[in-house]
Parts: C-alpha cells; sequence; structure tokens
C-alpha cells in the first residue's frame, strides 16, 4: 500500500475512535536532497501523531534551507551543491489539500556556491525580495512575485579578506552565515562568521534595491552564526531594540542594544556583555560546542526567552528514545534556554535557565510553533525531526516527547506552516539596560520519495550570477581542515553605558575557497553553469575588509 495512503488511514481511524484529529503541517530539509512534508495530528488533549506526507526531491542534490511564505503559500528552498560545485535555488507552490503531493514545483535555477541561509523582505508597494546569504562568501538578492513565487536575478555581493581571520582553519576566507531582516523594515543584516563582522544592507522600499553600509566588528576569532532581533516599548512609550547574537567559534551569546544612523546611514550595535551558550557549566564535553540557532519564544506572563542550539556536545547520556516503540536509551546535544529581563528588572539580567535535551545528535536548526508550546528540532547527524512540548509557563522543554520520525537524512531545517512563535515574541516587552549578565538559574541535571517536477524554463537575470559562482569557483576547495575547539573566553562585562561598536570604515578582497564549516561537507570541484538566461542588468559589488 502506498505509504500516503496507509498515513490517511491511520488518521481516518484515529478521527473516528477519539477525539477529532486537529493537523499543523512542518517541512523538513535535508541534506539528502529532500524536502519532508509533515504532518503532525492531535488526538485528544496529549497524544500525537507525526507522519511523513511527501517526500520531493526537486531541491536535490544537498538542501540546506526552507524559507516560507505561509500568507502566499510559497516555499523557496536552498541547495547547498556540496556535490556539484554551485548552489540552486527552487521554489514551491504550497497546496493545502489532502492528496498527498503537496509541493508544486515553480522556478529552479543555479546560483553562486553554499546558499546556507534566507530572508524574505516585502517592499511599500507588496513587490518581495529574497535575500540568499552563501557560505562562499557571497549575498545574492531575487525580485519575487509574491502570487506566482516566480523569481528573477537582481544583485550580486562577493566579499573578501586581506588575510585570515584569527581562528585561520575557520576563517581563511568570509562566511555569511545568515540574514534577517531587521525589526524596521529597513535592512538585512548578515552575521559573517569568516569576517567577524556584522554586514548592514539598506533596503529601498520601492525599487528593492540593496546598498552596503557600514559593517559592525565583533570580537575577533567569535566567528558570528546567526543573531535574532527583539523590539519592547520602554515606560515613555518609546521602542527600544535589542540584538542578540550567537557565535560558533567561541559557544558566546551576546547583547547588543540597537540604534539607527539618520538618513537610512546603517546602524550602530552598543554591547550589552556575553556569556557561554551552556551556562556556566564546565564540562569538557563543550570543549567542542559549536552553537548553530537561536529563537525568541513567548511566556504566558507577557515575557520573552530565548532559545539556542548546542551541536559537538554529548552532554545527555541516556534519555528516552524518541520512538515510543523503541526502549534503547540515545545520547542527546543540548538546546539552552535564556530569560529576557523585564523593562522594570533593575538587575538587567539576561537570565540562563538550564539545558534541555535535543533529541539526538547535531541540531542544526529549530523552530518554535506560533503558540510557543511545541518545539520541532532538526538533528543533523541522528537523520530525524523531534518534537518537543515547551511550558508556556516555565519556559520549560523536553519534560515531554510529543512525536519523533527517523530516515530523514541529515536535517538542515524544520519549519512551521503557521508562522512561528518569533513573530509573537518579537513585539513583547523584553531586554532593556545597559548589560547583560549571564547568570545561573536551575541548571540541568547531569546526566551520565517523490520526485519533483522537471526543471522550468532558466529564470531570467539569473545567468550573472551564475556565471559569478563559476568565476569564484575556478579552482578546488582544499582539503578539510578539522574544526578548531573552543578554549573558551573570558567574559568582562561594561561598568557603564557602552559606546555604540564603531562600524568597520571600509565595508568588507578573493581568498583561496573556503574550508567546509564541517568536516564532512567538502564540495566537489565546480560544475560547468547551464546554458546562460538574459544577462542581469546588476553589476557585480566586491567589498573587501
Amino acid at each position: 500500500m502506498h505509504f500516503t495512503s496507509l498515513t490517511h488511514l491511520v488518521l481516518a481511524a484515529l478521527a473516528v475512535t477519539s477525539t477529532p484529529v486537529s493537523a499543523t503541517r512542518l517541512f523538513a530539509s535535508s541534506y539528502a536532497g529532500t524536502i519532508t512534508t509533515l504532518d503532525l495530528s492531535k488526538v485528544g488533549n496529549d497524544s500525537y501523531y507525526l507522519a511523513k506526507l511527501d517526500t520531493n526531491n526537486g531541491c536535490s542534490p544537498n538542501a540546506s534551507w526552507i524559507e516560507i511564505d505561509v500568507k502566499r503559500r510559497n516555499l523557496f528552498c536552498l541547495d547547498e551543491g556540496m556535490v556539484t560545485g554551485n548552489g540552486s535555488l527552487t521554489s514551491f507552490k504550497i497546496k493545502n489539500d489532502d492528496t498527498g503531493k503537496t509541493l508544486t514545483q515553480i522556478s529552479h535555477t543555479i546560483i553562486p556556491n553554499a546558499p546556507v541561509n534566507s530572508a524574505l523582505f516585502t517592499g511599500s508597494n507588496g513587490t518581495q525580495l529574497l535575500a540568499v546569504a552563501h557560505y562562499a562568501y557571497a549575498l545574492t538578492t531575487w525580485k519575487v512575485d509574491p502570487k506566482t513565487a516566480f523569481y528573477t536575478g537582481s544583485q550580486y555581493f562577493n566579499f573578501t579578506m586581506l588575510k585570515p581571520g584569527a581562528n585561520a582553519a575557520r576563517q581563511a576566507a568570509p562566511h555569511p552565515h545568515q540574514v534577517i531582516v531587521d525589526p524596521t523594515n529597513a535592512y538585512l543584516v548578515v552575521p559573517d562568521l569568516g569576517a567577524d563582522l556584522i554586514r548592514v544592507f539598506y533596503i529601498d522600499p520601492k525599487t528593492l534595491q540593496v546598498t552596503p553600509r557600514p559593517s559592525i566588528p565583533v570580537p575577533p576569532g567569535s566567528g558570528p552564526r546567526h543573531g535574532v532581533f527583539h523590539t519592547s516599548k520602554k515606560a515613555d512609550g518609546t521602542t527600544s531594540y535589542h540584538y542578540f547574537l550567537v557565535s560558533e567559534l567561541t559557544s558566546t551569546i551576546s547583547g547588543y542594544s540597537v540604534a539607527y544612523l539618520p538618513n537610512n546611514g546603517g546602524i550602530t550595535l552598543a554591547p550589552l556583555g556575553s556569556g557561554k551558550t551552556y551556562g556556566s557549566l564546565t564540562d569538557a564535553v563543550f570543549s567542542g560546542n559549536a552553537p548553530a540557532e537561536v529563537v525568541l519564544a513567548p511566556l504566558s506572563s507577557g515575557d520573552v526567552q530565548l532559545v539556542v542550539s548546542n551541536r559537538n556536545a554529548t552532554f545527555y547520556k541516556d534519555i528516552p528514545n524518541p520512538d515510543p516503540k523503541n526502549q534503547t536509551k540515545i545520547v542527546s546535544d543540548t538546546l539552552a534556554s535564556f530569560t529576557l529581563p523585564k523593562a522594570s528588572d533593575s538587575s538587567k539580567a539576561l537570565m540562563y535557565r538550564g539545558l534541555s535535551p535535543a533529541g539526538g545528535l547535531f541540531p542544526r536548526h529549530f523552530s518554535i510553533n506560533k503558540k510557543g508550546d511545541l518545539v520541532a528540532v532538526g538533528l543533523q547527524n541522528s537523520g530525524r525531526v523531534v518534537i518537543y512540548e515547551r511550558c508556556l509557563h516555565s519556559g520549560k522543554i523536553g519534560d515531554k516527547v510529543v512525536a519523533g520520525i527517523e530516515g530523514l537524512g541529515a536535517v538542515t531545517s524544520v519549519v512551521w506552516d503557521e508562522g512561528e512563535a518569533a513573530d509573537v515574541a518579537k513585539g513583547v516587552s523584553g531586554a532593556k539596560g545597559t548589560d547583560i549578565r549571564i547568570t545561573p538559574k536551575e541548571p540541568a541535571p547531569k546526566q551520565g520519495g517523490v520526485a519533483g517536477a522537471p526543471a522550468p524554463p532558466a529564470v531570467p537575470g539569473a545567468a550573472a550570477l551564475a556565471s559569478a559562482a563559476a568565476a569564484l569557483a575556478s579552482a578546488a576547495p582544499a582539503p578539510p581542515a578539522p574544526p578548531a575547539k573552543s578554549t573558551g573566553i573570558t567574559i568582562t562585562l561594561p561598568k557603564e553605558t557602552p559606546k555604540p561598536a564603531a562600524p568597520s570604515a571600509t565595508p568588507p578582497s578573493p581568498a583561496p575557497a573556503p574550508p567546509p564549516k564541517e568536516a564532512p561537507k567538502a564540495p566537489a570541484a565546480p560544475a560547468a553553469p547551464p546554458a546562460p538566461a538574459a544577462p542581469g542588468k546588476e553589476p557585480i559589488v566586491s567589498i573587501t575588509v
């Protein structure tokens, strides 16, 4: 019997024998080249069933990131291109019926190598821009028709460095790892793990053209990976903005107060303090820790939490198996929780709340549902997605395994088809003050396929981007160097209101092809791009530091 049909029969049986089923979809990407559509159904008050509805390989060979527009039913998938030497971008329409084929492919094109993250910006006239961060030194932008999900290539920014960073094994070249839109909807913010910079770009809301603004340096060798903004209201009614940054190479979470320069001149970040993403624990297991994702999540009190995933540090040695039929205990990396201070809290401390199991190994990505009571974790090295319950009162994660599913390949992202908790938490009162202290509290107890549609015609405007990618990848990458282990840093908190970090005078030159960010990810020699489409109008912009 076809798997999808069996899934529908099971769900139908549950609906007959139990309280009516409420279902939520999720999408998971994998380095196996697939997008898997998952159906999480709730039966009664506390029983769940997680089923695989569809597997689409239209984002092969190495799907690395999913961006979803819930309102317009569009899904964009990045292929990192580890085995081809070029990345790709594919758009889909999400089908709302239950026929099994949940995604319809719209556009597919070759793009510069190593796309790992994206953000969708909506302009003042309703038009959209998809910005893509490429671990292999670049940022590209794509104009999107929100009704059809067709896109055209727009701009290409090539980042180079004059010399390696403080961590030569991981910082031989720029490595943009994320792109997000700031709370004022005016800037793209790009943490660059290789250059130790937060890159900033102004977005013209009418033309969707992107212009570099001064970059902001972070501590040398820290390797900024992902960040998140938080907005709060002060007592006088004015708005306060904060930015929380996770740095992979030093396992730190840092807080910044955000200010905006006049005339769309950029942003400044005033450092408020930093601490380890695993609190004050000193276990040797954390010497190789590599934090990945950071997410805002609401609490029932109206306060907000930060949750961070920690990879490559197997702190939990014997947690229950996510599969209720399997009694074998498993090992697990961690999720760390922090509570943002209230506006009235004179201590102005970001409170470390403790660790929770991630449900397996290498939680590269996780997301929290819109209500904030469920956490879906994508476990790259375990090949599974695990969903945990999250207490809205305390924020504690992991008391209950809601559901899990195996055999998904190396999971790279997992997103809810409903919006996420961060959409709610962004506007809740939270961080405020002149410093942030990472304060231990409640430390965790120590414990020992369905094929995609045929490729459509070449995408207009993409030829210049594809050609640029081929030119940059003219030489095969060097063999991978093992990641350097974190040796820790001394945290010195400011005694008075700090001055904003000075933007880099020179907005970030080509370097050799970068070492892969993780040992298994050595790209192959580049493949030739496909026959070019109509040339793009925008020139390549090179930015050097």
